[in-house]
């Protein structure tokens, strides 16, 4: 027992340092600033509710609407890429719904890009990434998704090659503590090699100090 008390403190002070980790990086993302000039707005799919956006992905929507209307303030017109497939309990796809809402909006069928293949955050960053540079070589994005997601995403779209920065579009607790926790575990599956060695070694340290 006192073996197992030593390692389950190890183990915990890691995942804290982690989470603390997790949350500082995302409190300067969702900060910095993102600098108008982008050629395309990459909105990453989220759930639906029928087929319509639920609330976590019409806030990305209305965030892109936002952005896209500062671009055009600012002498630029980018494209709206919205990227997300059709899930095992949806009627339509993601990006045909969220073409949907920002055409109720406003926006031009000709300024939207539908992406209906991705079924997760890397595939949405990569099959827009194809998208964008067949269509114009050497583009810049801006990513546009949650707050709490921000990280992940910003992960994704450099492991993809996309080039731009990520957007949040709403503040790190703005969904509850759940989205942002399960985000962070996500983070961290995304380094499996590093994260799985700090536990063996944290599990192996524990056990040695027992013994002492």
């Amino acid at each position: 027992m006192h073996a197992l008390m030593i390692v389950a403190v190890l183990l915990g002070g890691y995942a804290l340092l982690w989470l603390l980790g997790f949350l500082g990086r995302a409190h300067w993302e969702r900060r910095r600033p993102v600098p108008p000039g982008a050629d395309y707005l990459v909105v990453l799919g989220g759930t639906l509710d029928g087929c319509e956006p639920a609330p976590v992905l019409a806030a990305r929507l209305d965030a892109a609407l936002e952005r896209s209307a500062a671009e055009e303030a600012a002498g630029y017109a980018p494209l709206l890429v919205v990227t997300g497939g059709k899930g095992r309990h949806e009627t339509c796809t993601e990006a045909a719904a969220m073409a949907r809402y920002l055409a109720a909006r406003g926006v031009p069928a000709e300024r939207i890009r539908r992406e209906e293949r991705a079924r997760n955050t890397i595939e949405n960053l990569r099959f827009s990434a194809e998208l964008m540079a067949a269509e114009r070589p050497g583009y810049r994005c801006t990513v546009v998704t949650s707050g709490f997601h921000a990280v992940r995403s910003g992960l994704a779209a450099r492991r993809a090659g996309v080039p731009g920065r990520v957007l949040g579009a709403d503040g790190l607790l703005a969904h509850g503590p759940y989205a942002l926790l399960r985000d962070a575990a996500g983070t961290a599956l995304a380094f499996p090699w590093a994260n799985g060695a700090a536990v063996l070694l944290l599990t192996g340290a524990g056990l040695l100090l027992a013994r002492t």
